[in-house]
């Protein structure tokens, strides 16, 4: 006689859980005898099925597909093991690209904690810029859509960001939320592209880091030209020109939405203000 194991017996044998053979059964996968106690049992032959499982689980393969798995044409079967294996090649090269970005976050906070602004004047990198929204309304463009899931998905690589389009007339500055990379890692990550991204281009730039900066992401204060970066970058002799970029690494508020700060950083693209002689 066929030795049979209760549900839980089975599953602690293999190292799954009962909820996970109930799963294979109901998609066909496993066979399963049902006692009139209500008690689900298992004969040691389904053991296999249950590896089999296992094993085609660890690559990504859905349930759905694992029917037309168990098959006796061996090349069906590698070809999707093959596509399943760049799946994963792809996911691991994002995974990694997080935990790197991480560490340079990391070693951003230790080097700026404790100094609420920190400031430099350099040449930064072009970035990308994916908007999102005008002011505080989505904007509504298919091409947006086509990058917005994958775009999140590499976040902290890329970064929310606001884009602050900077008037020379006296008007207040026009804002964007968005997403925003820099150039380097978009090409060597192959970051999804289209035509609805912007570069763009700093040159020597003001550089204001924030660390637990009150209303550092205030769009009020950024729109007005009123924002702390500003009154720094003024303060040193430089006016700004073109647009600038507000980083976001990490935002912090309370459940009332009153306190509103994090970490980031500001890129505005500078002029010097002309030397005045009396």
């Amino acid at each position: 006689m066929v030795k049979q194991y209760r549900i839980g017996d089975f599953a602690r044998h293999l190292g799954v859980t009962s909820d996970f053979l109930k799963h294979y059964e109901a998609a066909g996968l496993l066979k399963v005898q049902h006692r009139e106690s209500g008690y689900r049992y298992y004969t040691f032959d389904q053991s296999a099925k249950v590896i089999s499982c296992m094993r085609l689980r660890n690559y990504g393969v859905t349930v759905k597909e694992m029917g037309a798995m168990h098959t006796d044409d061996p090349d069906k079967v590698f070809g999707l093991l093959d596509k399943k294996s760049e799946e994963l090649e792809a996911t691991v090269s994002r995974l990694q690209a997080v935990i790197g970005e991480h560490k340079r976050m990391r070693r951003w906070y230790e080097a700026h904690k404790g100094t609420m602004i920190d400031w430099e004047i350099r040449e930064m990198e072009p970035r990308y810029f994916l908007p999102h929204t005008d002011e505080q309304d989505f904007r509504k463009d298919d091409r947006i859509f086509e990058l917005l899931k994958d775009w999140g998905m590499w976040m902290p690589v890329t970064k929310s960001a606001l884009k602050v389009e900077i008037s020379g007339s006296g008007t207040e500055n026009t804002i964007h939320w968005g997403f925003a990379v820099r150039e380097s890692l978009l090409k060597r990550y192959q970051i999804p592209v289209n035509d609805v991204l912007e570069r763009i281009e700093f040159g020597k730039c003001f550089v204001c880091h924030f660390c637990g900066l009150p209303d550092a992401f205030s769009m009020r204060l950024l729109s007005e030209g009123a924002h702390p970066a500003w009154s720094q970058m003024k303060q040193l002799g430089f006016r700004p020109c073109g647009t600038a970029i507000l980083e976001v690494e990490m935002r912090f508020s309370d459940e009332a939405d009153t306190h509103n700060d994090g970490f980031g950083r500001i890129l505005i693209p500078i002029k010097k203000e002309p030397t005045v002689f009396f």
